[in-house]
This record gives C-alpha cells, sequence and structure tokens, in this order.
C-alpha cells in the first residue's frame, strides 16, 4: 500500500510573516489599481462592450439553446454527463465518428479553458477529425454544465479530470485494438492540467497536445533562474575588477534584459491580481455591464486591441460558451441521466462569473497534488499498448526525476503573439523536460493566445491531432508542411526531442 510522508512545517519566522504581509499589501494594492483599470476600461475607452441591446439578448437566447439544449445534437454532437465516483457530474459533448470503419478509431478528449467550454473546441468535433476519430471534449468543473466544486486545487480538479479521462477510456475505447491512441488535447487552463498531468499522471494518455499555457513548475523553475541570476549580478558587481565595476550602465542593461521578461509577465498578469482581491472586488468586475468582460475576452481572441464586441452568431456563441447553460436549457427532460446537475442551475441563476475564476484562487496551478488511493490503483490498471512500448520509454508509475518532466510525449503549440503570457517564462527551454522521444514545440508566428480559434493555430492543431490520432506515421513536420520546405519549417519554429 503506498504511504505519503507527511512534512510538518516549521513555525514562520518574524521576517517571514513580515515578508508575507508586504506581498498580500502589495497584491491587494495592485489588484485594486488593475480593478479600477479595467473598470475605466469599460466606462471610458470601451463602452460599446456594455451595451447589449435586445437583438444581442435574442441572439443570446438563440446561441444557448443550440448549444447547451440537451435534446439537440449541435453538428451531429450528443449530449453526454460523465458522473464520477463521489458524485459529481461532468458534462461533456460527444462526436462519434463518420467512419469507423476505416481503420484505427483514436480517442481525442478536449480540455478547454478560461472563460471556456466544449464550444472551444466545435470546430474541430464538427470537422475532418470526424472522419476516423471518436471524440468528446468535456466542461472543466465550475464551467458549462459541469457540476462546481466545493474546493478548485489539485486534490479536486486532478483527481476528477483523471477520473473523467479514465471513464472515458473504459466507455470508448476497444480493448481489442492496439493501434487505437488516446489524444488529450487542451488550451489555456486546460493545457495547464494537461501538464501536470503529463507530468504526474502520464499513464493517461498516448500524447498530450498543449497550447498556449504554462507548464508551472517550469515556469516557476524559469522565474527562478532569472531572479537568481539577477542576484548573482549584484552579488559579484562589486568583486569585478575596478574598469569593469565601474561600468555601470553595461550591468544595468544586462539586469535590464534579463528582468524585462519578469516585468512585461507581472503586467500581464494583472487581472490575476484581480481575481485574488475580496470577492464583492471580483465581482464588480463582472457588474460593470451585461457581460462585459465574456464579451471583451471573447473579442481579443480575434483581435489584440479590439474596438467592439464580436456581432452576429460569431458573437452569441462566444458568449454563450462563456457563460454556460440558462435556467431555460437546465429545464428537466425527465430523462435523469441527461439533466444539468443543481449546481450549474445555480449558477445559471445566480452568475457563473466566480465559479470560473475560482480556479485562479484556489492552487490549481501550483499546489503539490496528493493523489488518492482510487486514483493510484486506477493508474496502475492502464496496460500499455503494444505501439506504446514501441514509441517511446515509459516511466514508472512512482519513479522520481527532474521536477515538471514531462513523462508522456507532448506536442506544445504555441502561438507568439500570446498576450497572456511570456514566451521566455512559458516555452524557452522547455526541450529539456521533454522526457519522451517524439516530444514537440511548434512555435507560430503571428497566432495569438487563443490558437485553437485562430486560422494559423487551428490549421496546425488539426494536423497535430491528426497525425497522432492516425498512429504518429511518418515526420510531424512532412504532415504540418506536406512536401517539407526546410525554410517553411523553420520559420514556424519546430523543436523536436
Amino acid at each position: 500500500m503506498p504511504t505519503h510522508v507527511i512534512d510538518v512545517p516549521s513555525k514562520p519566522t518574524r521576517s517571514d510573516l513580515v515578508v508575507r504581509l508586504l506581498w498580500h499589501a502589495f497584491s491587494f494594492a495592485y489588484g485594486t489599481a488593475t480593478l479600477v483599470g479595467f473598470i475605466l476600461l469599460a466606462v471610458v475607452r470601451k463602452p460599446s462592450f456594455r451595451r447589449f441591446d435586445n437583438k444581442s439578448r435574442k441572439e443570446l437566447a438563440i446561441a444557448r439553446d443550440k448549444l447547451w439544449n440537451l435534446d439537440c445534437h449541435p453538428g451531429g454532437l450528443n449530449h453526454r454527463f460523465c458522473t464520477l465516483r463521489n458524485g459529481i457530474k461532468l458534462h461533456y459533448v460527444e462526436a462519434l465518428p463518420h467512419n469507423p470503419s476505416a481503420g484505427n478509431t483514436s480517442l481525442v478528449i478536449f480540455l478547454h479553458g478560461f472563460p471556456d467550454s466544449w464550444v472551444l473546441w466545435q470546430q474541430y468535433l464538427c470537422g475532418n477529425l470526424r472522419d476516423s476519430s471518436l471524440m468528446v471534449a468535456c466542461d472543466l468543473p465550475g464551467f458549462g454544465g459541469s457540476d462546481s466544486l466545493a474546493k478548485y486545487g489539485p486534490n479536486e480538479v486532478l483527481e476528477v479530470i483523471s477520473e473523467y479521462i479514465i471513464q472515458m477510456r473504459e466507455k470508448y475505447l476497444n480493448p481489442e485494438d492496439e493501434n487505437a491512441k488516446v489524444i488529450v488535447a487542451a488550451h489555456d487552463w486546460g493545457a495547464v492540467i494537461g501538464f501536470r498531468l503529463a507530468s504526474e499522471a502520464p499513464e493517461l494518455a498516448d500524447r498530450f497536445i498543449l497550447s498556449n499555457a504554462i507548464h508551472p513548475a517550469f515556469a516557476n523553475s524559469n522565474v527562478k533562474d532569472r531572479l537568481a541570476a539577477m542576484s548573482q549580478m549584484i552579488h559579484t558587481w562589486p568583486r569585478m575588477p575596478l574598469r569593469l565595476c565601474l561600468n555601470i550602465p553595461r550591468l544595468l542593461r544586462n539586469m535590464f534584459s534579463t528582468a524585462s521578461p519578469l516585468l512585461r509577465q507581472f503586467i500581464k498578469s494583472g487581472y490575476i491580481f484581480v481575481f485574488q482581491l475580496p470577492r464583492p472586488m471580483v465581482n464588480s468586475l463582472a457588474a460593470v455591464g451585461e457581460h462585459w468582460f465574456f464579451r471583451y475576452l471573447n473579442a481579443l481572441a480575434m483581435h489584440p486591441d479590439p474596438s467592439k464586441p464580436l456581432e452576429g452568431s460569431l458573437g452569441a456563441e462566444l458568449l454563450a460558451s462563456s457563460t454556460g447553460p440558462s435556467m431555460e436549457e437546465c429545464v428537466t427532460n425527465g430523462k435523469e441521466d441527461l439533466t444539468y446537475p443543481a449546481s450549474v442551475r445555480k449558477r445559471a441563476q445566480n452568475g457563473a462569473w466566480f465559479e470560473k475564476v475560482r480556479v485562479y484562487r484556489d492552487g490549481l496551478a501550483f499546489s503539490p497534488w496528493e493523489k488518492s488511493i482510487e486514483t493510484l490503483w486506477d493508474l496502475t490498471q492502464i496496460q500499455p499498448r503494444k505501439v506504446r512500448r514501441r514509441s517511446f520509454s515509459r516511466v514508472a508509475l512512482f519513479d522520481t526525476g527532474p521536477e515538471g518532466t514531462l513523462r508522456a510525449p507532448t506536442t506544445v503549440i504555441w502561438g507568439q503573439d500570446d498576450i497572456a503570457i511570456e514566451r521566455s517564462i512559458a516555452v524557452q527551454g522547455i526541450k529539456d523536460i521533454f522526457g519522451c522521444r517524439s516530444s514537440q514545440l511548434i512555435e507560430i508566428p503571428n497566432c495569438g493566445h487563443w490558437s485553437p480559434l485562430e486560422k494559423n493555430g487551428a490549421l496546425i492543431f488539426e494536423r497535430v491531432i491528426a497525425w497522432a490520432a492516425g498512429g504518429e506515421v511518418g515526420s510531424l513536420v512532412e504532415k504540418l508542411f506536406p512536401g517539407f520546405d526546410p525554410d517553411h519549417a523553420s520559420a514556424n519554429h519546430i523543436t523536436e526531442k
């Protein structure tokens, strides 16, 4: 039976308490200042995002009915629920393959980010990938049509998603098909979860395809390395030869070059400090205008400085994706196994905003994950397939290694124009933690944070998934760029292990 070593934390010193108090005070001040900036943005610079007329409300109602009515089949998709051991219900949509007898049928599992839902992946679920792959896209806990959780830390969310993936494997994988693969494709917070699973529960999938998110342990290491380099510069400066010691401009340039990515990330992360504020202050961000912040984020997916909200069916569907089902869609249809859980109906009445924000507040990214005995047992029961044993060297369940090492084959997709995350913190040097052969970093120019939605990113995403689901036959570069033009490939910065 596995045992856990419990570390008893030492009593914090007075200096520790002072530093902690100063940090909390600074975080509160910075978060408050950023909140004021957002409110001014909504009121002064982007007033059109606060206006929500009757036409927009009608379009939203139509979009919600299309996407969240459990009796409907948007794009031929089926609404389903996965009930876990603890009674939590996750809503997901199912895309059955158009031609399941054509060959191998791999299972593709999609995970979305903030503030999205399964709708982020709609174009993939209804597109060419469906010719031979079976795909499912769930709503993360607290999002869309899935149950809320009491807490959104790793012991809750990672446990829930792990059990969900295991249930999907048991339900949809053909045990006689040794060539079928399990692929997890994820974005933003879904990719944060994916990074942690690829590192801490690699048995769950044959490949992880993760876009525009941080790997928490790796990003933390990059930040610490830069801080250590700056500290080293300061401490060694007095011991330098006199001619170098007097060259203060050079020292300042080096320090600024090292610190500038941290400063840029600090500015980009202002919204995260807002999300740490007391609940009434966090809720005020959503109360400035009707769905204004969701509408602004959805417009950012299409333009780095949008002047007005997205209009028509596209804008309505993206907003419906962010808000989830309304009370009209939560009305029971008499089918007990196809009914939104009570917490979803509560969010439909009281608003879904704060529940989504809690993934930022409850330590999901950086807190340790203490796997339950049930999860440990389930992971040991996943039998590696022959194709998996041929393709990479597995890491044992209880093996240790460098913190954050990705122990399953992983393809990281990075839109270079990400407005939320600094490249040097998120992916610079990430090859060093690729723990398996056939892992890649693909950097896409002229593509931003919402890479699965953007034209350049969607093309790459679809081809990578098709390559993985098809058994990873041939070179990924050839799959991405038929005819293989080396200059073209290098322009997209493909880094392979």
